[in-house]
């Protein structure tokens, strides 16, 4: 999604409705059993669809908590343009990309953290504030991380589940 693909995070749903296909057409051709095949093709429709729909939820989801996470350390820097750059890409119907926007190493230093850091070839480091503030420092001291993606990750995997059969549950009632 953005510059920094290690702060991305994936969501894919994949739906195998197979088996509900098999039986679909072992029973289509027999009037019989019409009405029967009329719900399974419904139930398949709704399956389809709830997966759609909850790949969806799960990537807001995530940016949701990603947001939260970076809104929780408070001290960061600039946590408003962090925040506001986390955002859900639509790559397929049940496929989104969750990252930030920002092209600057910021979001890196914020999740992983960074050594101290020293000029090497002049006698001052000089860099941009996100606020815009021109600085110039003899060094910059080590930064601690404050992640945003990774705890995000693991609470989405713990909702997973449970939003993909509410979405699908929702389509196919």
């Amino acid at each position: 999604m953005g510059t920094w693909e290690q702060l991305d995070t994936e969501v894919d749903v994949e739906t195998d409705t197979s088996e509900l296909d098999q039986l679909i057409n072992f029973f289509k051709d027999d009037p019989c059993f019409a009405p029967g095949v009329e719900i399974a093709e419904r139930f398949k429709k709704g399956i389809v669809e709830g997966s759609k729909k909850g790949a969806y939820e799960v990537a807001d989801l995530n940016r949701s908590f990603q947001e939260l996470a970076i809104a929780m350390h408070g001290n960061l820097g600039s946590p408003p343009k962090l925040i506001n750059s986390i955002k859900v890409e639509k790559k397929t119907e049940t496929n989104y990309l969750v990252g930030t926007t920002i092209a600057h190493f910021y979001p890196l230093c914020v999740e992983y953290g960074r050594r101290e850091v020293r000029p090497i070839k002049k006698k001052a480091l000089k860099w941009e504030t996100p606020s815009g503030k021109v600085v110039f420092a003899k060094r910059s001291k080590a930064s601690k991380p404050y992640p945003f993606v990774k705890p995000a990750f693991e609470q989405t995997s713990r909702e997973v589940v449970d939003v993909i059969k509410t979405e699908i549950y929702n389509a196919t009632k």
